[in-house]
């Protein structure tokens, strides 16, 4: 392949047109041969995203509505094995983000998994690592899609579904057209603060129920080891979606005004989510023992007295915000792959227009909505392929990538990391399988 392909960085704004010239063919037979290779993409984004907005966008993905069932994993995995394995899958997530991070700056044109995948793998690499996360964002922004409109349905039992889905389409695809990491920042911001309002509706919630179940008064026996094998298999696959982000990450990175402060924005956002998560966790494992259901907003309706009703609509609410203000987040990976591809093989297209920002946005969404209206209970296998996915394109594959840039690494530590991080998908996969068979 002779022909050179100029690939843009994400930009925070409309002004910045930086680009850089890579020629596949040259970087391949550079790996290859060992040699080197250094290319440019020019300095920071002034006009970028700080540490705090940075980390909004990176809490509010890691925050997912997966937190729902984190009181279920203690009880069915055991408060020991569930707190152990919160922080060593946290932090084994925040050390494999930081290599991506590493893989970044020392070659400044990677602007995704897809072009790590190129630059360090080849051509074969770069589809392999490319159709792995494109399915991964695919399949989430369907959850997020579907999730919304099954809420809406919820609140309002009488507009039918497939309205209710359109609604949820209109809201998203909206979300999409903001150019700017910085100000989906602020969205981020609104769903961070959702999640933490979810969570002191459950604690407020435990508070003023005087009796159990429901109570934090009066607090229920914890089982402290798994009740099987498959439930300590299945609260390993929910952790691991839990921490599930390294797709968007490039983007995160390059959103940054300083991008030498990606370090603070994961020291930030990772020990964070895993303190709350073990919060959520036991607060609604305490409440509800070993009556607590695989979603503990089945719990906290079951409870709702009177004087407490309002909470449930709060609730519901909240849960069409949040994934609501993910998706936009989620979309920017695989709106970037896809506007690579057509500049590659469309060139008289400009892509730098704002109109070919929106209108691929657009169409990506609708794509989005056709699959969920095709297939309306997809969602339920996205456990499976999601562990399995997650653990490529979030832990194994950076790991991979740091090797192969990085000759002076430690390898002997990085092979052992690899083989528990494959162990761990196993086992994920496999606490995936049981459950939806269950």
């Amino acid at each position: 392949m002779t022909q050179e392909e100029k690939q843009p960085l994400i930009g925070n704004s409309e002004k910045e047109n930086t680009t850089i010239t890579i020629n596949y063919e040259s970087i391949n037979n550079s790996i290859e041969n060992g040699n080197e290779i250094t290319i440019e993409n020019g300095i920071d984004n002034p006009e970028g995203c700080t540490t705090p907005q940075a980390s909004f966008n990176m809490i509010n993905l890691l925050a997912g509505l997966g937190i729902m069932s984190i009181p279920y994993c203690f009880k069915i995995g055991g408060a020991i094995p569930s707190i152990v394995f919160l922080f060593i899958l946290g932090f084994t997530a925040r050390y494999t983000a930081r290599l991506i991070s590493k893989c970044i700056e020392k070659d400044k044109s990677i602007n995704s998994l897809a072009i790590m995948g190129l630059r360090v793998f080849g051509k074969t690499g770069c589809t392999i690592i490319s159709t792995f996360f494109i399915f991964d964002l695919f399949f989430s922004m369907m959850a997020n899609l579907i999730l919304v409109k099954d809420t809406l349905h919820l609140i309002f039992p009488v507009i039918p579904p497939y309205i209710c889905l359109l609604i949820a389409y209109v809201c998203c695809v909206y979300l999409t057209w903001i150019k700017k990491l910085v100000t989906l920042s602020w969205v981020s911001l609104v769903g961070l603060l959702s999640m933490f309002a979810l969570f002191l509706i459950l604690v407020f919630n435990g508070i003023v129920t005087p009796n159990a179940p429901g109570s934090l008064l009066e607090r229920q026996e914890l089982n402290l080891w798994p009740e099987s094998f498959l439930g300590f298999c299945t609260i390993i696959g929910i952790f691991e979606m839990g921490f599930s982000v390294h797709s968007v990450l490039p983007s995160i990175y390059i959103s940054l005004k300083k991008r030498s402060n990606f370090k603070n924005v994961l020291n930030i956002s990772f020990p964070w989510i895993i303190v709350f998560y073990l919060l959520f966790g036991l607060s609604g494992a305490l409440m509800y023992g070993k009556g607590t259901l695989p979603q503990i907003i089945q719990n906290i309706h079951s409870t709702l007295n009177s004087k407490t009703m309002f909470l449930g609509t709060i609730i519901s609410w909240i849960i069409i915000i949040v994934p609501t203000t993910k998706f936009a987040l989620v979309m920017d990976p695989v709106a970037v792959a896809a506007t690579e591809f057509i500049k590659h093989h469309f060139e008289k297209v400009n892509t730098e227009r704002r109109s070919f920002f929106i209108s691929l946005r657009t169409i990506l969404t609708t794509f989005v909505l056709l699959a969920s209206i095709v297939i309306p209970k997809f969602h339920s296998i996205i456990g499976i392929i999601g562990a399995a996915l997650t653990s490529v394109t979030g832990l194994m594959f950076p790991i991979l990538c740091y090797l192969r840039m990085y000759k002076d690494a430690n390898r002997p530590l990085h092979y052992l990391l690899f083989a528990f991080v494959l162990v761990v998908s196993i086992l994920g996969t496999i606490g995936a399988v049981s459950s939806l068979r269950n």
